[in-house]
């Protein structure tokens, strides 16, 4: 009897462990796959879906400067992919995209829909950004999601010059 009570003791702590683990040692990794840049004039459906969806207050993702877009020659996309890696034990729960903006910024937007990342698995998410003209590609980029129902955050500089 006192073995089986010393066995459940160290299953209980074994099995604590490995939950306290699972919910403090969990963060996604990412890594910068992809960034592509397209003018506007090259992209005319893109522009014309978003510039309608701003006169509408209907845009599903982040407004950064407020009033209408203007002729389609005076924007460029920015479509960046990040690989996302749950090596945690895990799942991440409504992973989320946000954009750090810079001067130029108009909008930004992400995969609609839930996006969840099951522990140990990879997957690729992508973000959309609307510039007024060329400008830099290097932003910071937070990825927000939930554990447990405890929210985290990870900070990742997307930094195609190095």
């Amino acid at each position: 009897m006192k073995k089986l009570a010393i066995f459940l003791i160290l299953a209980v702590l074994l099995v604590a462990g490995i939950i306290l683990y699972g919910l403090f040692q969990s963060r996604l990794q990412v890594i910068g796959k992809d960034l592509q840049v397209y003018s506007a004039v090259d992209m005319p459906d893109w522009f014309e879906k978003d510039k309608t969806a701003v006169e509408r207050n209907a845009l599903m993702g982040t407004q950064i400067k407020s009033g209408t877009l203007g002729n389609a020659q005076d924007y460029v996309y920015h479509v960046y992919t990040m690989r996302i890696k749950n090596s945690g034990l895990v799942d991440a729960e409504m992973v989320e995209v946000q954009i750090a903006p810079d001067d130029r910024d108009v909008l930004y937007y992400g995969e609609s829909g839930k996006v969840d990342i099951k522990a140990g698995e990879t997957r690729d998410v992508w973000c959309v950004l609307l510039t007024e003209g060329r400008g830099h590609d290097v932003r910071n980029i937070y990825l927000t999601y939930y554990l447990w129902g405890n929210p985290q955050e990870v900070k990742f500089t997307y930094d195609n010059t190095k």
